[in-house]
């Protein structure tokens, strides 16, 4: 808080009221450039810490990245069983002869350490560029768990078509129903599997 005194004689003449005025500007000003020095360094400081934890959460997306790459191939390649057994089964209504499987686990990716540095003041002095690609790399985060959301809503209510019939004797009407469930799981799979390839270059974008 600045505090601004009185002076300790009143001014007698025009020259001294101006010159009082303006010792009271001038101190007002150093004392604002100074408190704005503080911050400055203080946010440049803030900047370096968060540059520094943004490159190990990079380095922990980058190691979720692979895991989600391969868990999104393993769902595929189950998705893909799934209706061949499905298509066999509406075609010769012979016993299924494998357990459907729905069921996935893909993993969320951190975005803690962003989330925490949009909430002070240090990203304004973050050049441009490092501050877009650091806005485009958890823009994408953001719709890829979106993505995640919508094929799990989905993956479920082919799950919960499957229990009308433990034994695994669908009816006509379950089958063509789990048929379009699987096929919309399928495509929200793969609406999902787009933004992990827009993380790997948001990635390399803001790593550089």
């Amino acid at each position: 808080m600045l505090d601004v005194h009185p002076a300790h004689h009143a001014a007698s003449t025009w020259r001294d009221f101006f010159i009082h005025i303006a010792t009271i500007v001038i101190g007002l000003l150093i004392a604002v450039s100074l408190e704005q020095a503080v911050e400055y360094f203080h946010h440049r400081h803030q900047l370096k810490e968060i540059r520094h934890e943004l490159s190990a959460e990079r380095d922990e997306n980058r190691a979720i990245l692979q895991k989600n790459l391969e868990a999104v191939k393993a769902i595929q390649s189950q998705l893909d069983r799934n209706m061949a057994l499905l298509r066999e089964y509406q075609s010769s209504h012979a016993p299924i002869t494998g357990k459907l499987h729905y069921s996935s686990n893909l993993y969320r990716t951190p975005d803690a350490v962003w989330q925490s540095a949009q909430q002070g003041g240090a990203l304004s002095l973050m050049p441009h560029d490092e501050l877009r690609a650091n806005v485009y790399l958890y823009e994408v985060v953001t719709s890829f768990m979106e993505a995640v959301h919508a094929f799990y809503t989905q993956a479920e209510i082919a799950e919960a078509i499957t229990h009308r019939s433990p034994d695994g004797n669908l009816s006509t009407r379950d089958t063509e129903e789990l048929i379009t469930a699987t096929s919309e799981t399928q495509g929200k799979l793969a609406y999902a599997a787009k933004f992990l390839s827009y993380e790997a270059t948001g990635l390399q974008k803001a790593g550089h």
